[in-house]
């Protein structure tokens, strides 16, 4: 073994809760505190079993003092719908933890391999999803979980009403149907790349040009693309309109809460609420066997009541990781993209490797 490997998997934790810790065979484990009375690392290393409802489940997890870490969503690449190794990733961000992220369409050809959540960085929603359930960090590391369905709105002129509105139904995502309404930020790349549809480049809050080729996405805007029956709209626009748009929770009301967010990864579905089991994948409009009722490796974060965040792997149903993050002392847990995409890494050193490359991750990085 490495002196990474052995400093990774030093620190551990047995957690005394409504459950058991039953240590893994060759697996580190410790007390809340290091040896010698030493405070217990900031991020700590995990290897265990846990027994929830009668049955073991074996799990490795980092677990990290919320207020000591920055919490930070890694693109792939640095942009919305590539692909990178999940350490890739993490040394792109210069991490020092990281867990695979969202779902993202993993099966396709197409170089583009858009993710199916919502996710936010630096303060700025990068994609907009429809599934699922989002986990937030504002800047000074408050939490939450939560559904949140949003709604694209844009205006002319200052003018949200019609002859002057228009919508959008995705930011970041790869047109996948003949009737199309993107918005496309920097997050996506230097340029749109399609080359179809109408195109109406927006800089400093202007309308700069409309073409029907591939755009050049301004550092200082993004581009509007419509296809098909939503084309209608790109007949409001012109050449020196003033454009902008806003993203709401549907049924109109303010983002609140997720307006003051930096950094949030969109997956699901919720796992436990204030401690409870709040499980229905259904309900948060999933549909694929592999989330709503299959067992397989499962990738899940978590908070608890006295401020750490849990990055865990284990195995079983989401309805069965509820159960475990419970175990793990978690109050709030969400499921993350799981089967061949789970992944944990720590400080160069998989804990898990993932079986394939991913969209995004969950990342920590020392604060400084």
């Amino acid at each position: 073994m490495t002196a990474r490997r052995a400093c990774a998997l030093a620190a551990a934790a047995c957690i005394a809760a409504a459950c058991s810790f039953v240590p893994h065979h060759g697996a580190r484990t410790g007390g809340s505190a290091a040896a010698g009375g030493r405070p217990a690392a900031v991020v700590q290393a995990i290897t265990t079993t846990v027994i929830a409802d009668g049955r073991q489940y074996p799990v490795r997890m980092v677990k990290a003092r919320l207020r000591s870490v920055r919490v930070k969503v890694g693109l792939a690449e640095g942009r919305v719908g590539h692909t990178e190794s999940l350490a890739g990733i993490a040394e792109r961000y210069k991490a020092v933890a990281a867990i695979n992220g969202s779902f993202f369409d993993a099966y396709t050809s197409n170089p583009i391999k858009s993710p199916d959540n919502t996710l936010i960085t630096n303060g700025v929603i990068v994609h907009k999803g429809n599934i699922g359930s989002l986990i937030g960090f504002t800047a000074d590391n408050q939490a939450r979980i939560e559904r949140l369905p949003l709604r694209i709105e844009g205006g002319l002129d200052g003018d949200f009403t019609y002859p002057n509105n228009w919508y959008a139904y995705w930011v970041n995502r790869y047109p996948e149907h003949a009737n199309v309404a993107t918005i496309f930020s920097p997050y996506w790349g230097r340029s749109t790349g399609l080359h179809d549809g109408v195109q109406i480049v927006v800089s400093h809050g202007t309308v700069t040009r409309i073409g029907r080729d591939s755009q050049i996405i301004p550092a200082d805007g993004y581009v509007v693309y419509f296809r098909g029956s939503d084309a209608q709209l790109a007949k409001r626009f012109r050449v020196g309109r003033r454009c902008a748009f806003r993203i709401v929770v549907e049924g109109g009301k303010g983002l609140g809460f997720w307006g003051r967010v930096r950094e949030a990864v969109g997956a699901g579905p919720r796992l436990l609420t204030d401690g409870r089991v709040t499980v229905d994948p259904v309900a948060e409009g999933f549909r694929d066997p592999k989330i709503v009722r299959l067992s397989l490796a499962r990738s899940m974060v978590g908070l608890t009541g006295d401020g750490w965040l849990i990055l865990a792997i284990s195995s079983g149903t989401v309805r069965e990781m509820a159960g475990v993050m419970k175990a793990l002392g978690a109050e709030q847990a969400m499921n993350l993209d799981s089967g061949g995409s789970s992944g944990l890494w720590l400080r160069g050193t998989y804990l898990r490797t993932p079986g394939r490359l991913l969209s995004n991750a969950l990342l920590l990085q020392e604060k400084r």
